[in-house]
Parts: structure tokens; sequence; C-alpha cells
């Protein structure tokens, strides 16, 4: 089964291990480390450098307030999740505001769209190496 990527609402990345194939594998684990590790970016540096960290910088706003942008209540910072499968990994937020934000379709109001998720360059690098570690230790055989 080849292994593909692919995130929702963003073009498509779509990478694969291409003459690798392992029945059965279950890659929960690696995908538990890659839905970590994502949310744990999307949650901290999207935040702190207002999109900057994947290469969208956020609008500022046109009034200025008190609080930081997007983070008034701190719901959508904190609500970004994943779910871990054999075969994939789902990464999304419960805040259920969060997708007039992210979303890429044309607006009918002056929401102004902020995207908090996307896999840069650098995220694609840091997933195809998370997989590189863990095929490595199961193509490797073990010593005795």
């Amino acid at each position: 089964m080849p292994i593909s990527f692919e995130l929702e609402g963003e073009k498509q990345l779509v990478r694969r291990f291409r003459g690798i194939e392992l029945k059965g594998k279950d890659w929960k684990p690696t995908f538990k480390k890659i839905g970590k590790e994502l949310t744990q970016v999307f949650s901290g540096p999207v935040f702190e450098t207002r999109g900057g960290e994947i290469g969208e910088p956020w609008r500022p706003r046109k009034k200025p307030s008190p609080w930081p942008l997007l983070q008034k209540s701190g719901r959508m910072k904190k609500g970004f999740k994943y779910d871990a499968k054999k075969d994939g990994v789902e990464i999304y937020n419960i805040a259920k505001y969060f997708i007039y934000h992210q979303s890429g379709k044309p607006r009918m109001s002056k929401l102004p769209r902020r995207v908090m998720m996307k896999i840069d360059n650098k995220r694609k690098v840091n997933i195809m190496k998370t997989f590189q570690k863990d095929l490595i230790k199961i193509l490797r055989p073990t010593r005795i």
C-alpha cells in the first residue's frame, strides 16, 4: 500500500514511497508523531508569528484590540486535535468558526482569510524524515 498525504482545503500534498509495499503495517505510531508535531506547530509558532511560520502572514486588524489576533477566548489556538489511525492522521480544529478563517473560498463578508493549517516545505521534510526513521527501523535487522 503506497503512503500518501492530503491536506483538505489547500493544494493537496502528495508524497509516495514508490516501490515499498508493507502490507498490513500499522503506521499509527508514526502518524501519532506527525499529528502531535503538526498540532503543536499550528497552535504555537503559527499564532506567535501570525501565520509567518507557514509563509502566509495574517493581515493585521483594521481596529486595534487588547488581545492578539484570533486569541480572544483561546478556543481556536487550543482547539487543534489529531486522530491517528494505522493508515493516516486527521488534523482538525474543534472551534466551530475555524473553517471560516482557514477556507480559501470567495468571501461574502469582510472576514479575512487567516491560514493556520498549511503544510509548508519545512513540515514536508519533517514528515518525510519521520517516515524515513520508522522505515529504517523496520528494514534494518535488529542486532543481537
